[in-house]
């Protein structure tokens, strides 16, 4: 059997006291109880507001925060004059989203890279556009048109005697107007059914040229924007004076390589600028062959058939060259073919 005393409490010993894990003074500060009954229970501390957050993201360099480099709007289109809102907005967020503290330069190696990829890119769409089979053959149909209306214009086809000048015009003429007419007029039709025929094609690379246009302007401003955040940096870094030398040459050697990349983005921006006008001047071309197979087959050449076979049947080649139907109509189709043709 155990003994009593092990139901009773220890023993103090004389002048002891007993032992406090946590005094008074380590006590927690008393926390008024919550009115709202949902809010949670704070067991240590008082509690106290988060720190508000900035409205800009801190940017680290190693270790250390780095200061946004002061810059706005204003501040850009005082470089240039000439830049857009746009421009200098762009131009503003790319100056905002360079580290010139990286040690590796990797946003001053590739400052605007991607825009000089995508202008090769646009440049090899330009050229097969250009090179187009089907812009190349519309180009040979309508040029074998304007030889064969020339051939068959009624003022030199039907020239009259009199004059020195109609004179001159009734030797040239062919003798056998009727003849001539029925010999090239089925090469005229032919001509026209094969551009007929390739006019939804056509459209089709109009379409595209019209979509490198819109891209080659985009990279223009996207270039733009570039050249002016390049430029500020390079001033911004210029007007730096620190006492550390090692950070000075560290900025030093990023100017000079955002220099090299500015210039090189300005070179591009000259070679965009021109492929601008040179998709413009081809975007016309191809439109223009698209609005001559449009209505050529089914109502210009039916009109022109019939005037032409009423000069025929004329009583005399004065009536017949003095057609005014017949005229008008044939220099209508020749100021579609002519128009065409004098595209750059």
């Amino acid at each position: 059997m155990t003994s009593g005393k092990a139901d009773e409490p220890p023993e103090k010993k004389p002048g002891g006291s007993p032992r406090v894990l946590f005094p008074e003074s380590a006590a927690p500060e008393p926390v008024a109880a919550p009115k709202d009954g949902n809010q949670p229970k704070i067991l240590f501390g008082a509690p106290r507001a988060p720190t508000p957050k900035g409205d800009r993201p801190r940017v680290l360099a190693a270790g250390e925060v780095r200061q946004r480099i002061s810059c706005g709007v204003a501040d850009l289109r005082g470089m240039d004059a000439n830049a857009t809102e746009a421009v200098a907005k762009a131009a503003l967020r790319i100056v905002d989203s360079t580290n010139l503290d990286d040690h590796y330069f990797d946003d001053v190696v590739r400052f605007g890279a991607a825009l000089q990829t995508e202008h090769g890119r646009l440049a090899e769409s330009e050229l097969e556009i250009v090179s187009s089979e089907v812009v190349a053959e519309g180009r040979r149909f309508a040029a074998g048109l304007l030889q064969r209306l020339t051939d068959l214009d009624p003022d030199r086809v039907f020239s009259v005697r009199g004059g020195f000048l109609n004179t001159v015009k009734a030797l040239a003429a062919p003798r056998d107007p009727a003849g001539l007419f029925s010999r090239l007029y089925p090469e005229v039709r032919a001509l026209a059914t094969g551009l007929n025929v390739l006019a939804p094609e056509i459209v089709a690379v109009a379409k595209q040229v019209r979509a490198v246009g819109k891209a080659y302007k985009s990279l223009s401003n996207n270039l733009a924007g570039h050249i002016l955040a390049g430029r500020f940096l390079v001033h911004h870094i210029s007007s730096l004076q620190l006492s550390d030398r090692e950070r000075q040459a560290h900025y030093a050697s990023q100017s000079e390589a955002l220099e090299t990349r500015t210039s090189s983005l300005s070179a591009t921006k000259a070679t965009v600028e021109m492929s601008i006008w040179t998709v413009a001047a081809v975007s016309q071309e191809i439109e223009a062959l698209a609005r001559l197979a449009e209505g050529l087959l089914q109502e210009d050449l039916p009109a022109w058939h019939a005037a032409y076979s009423a000069a025929l049947t004329a009583q005399s080649a004065e009536q017949a060259r003095t057609t005014v139907p017949l005229r008008d109509l044939h220099t209508r189709i020749l100021g579609k073919l002519k128009l065409e043709r004098n595209r750059p």
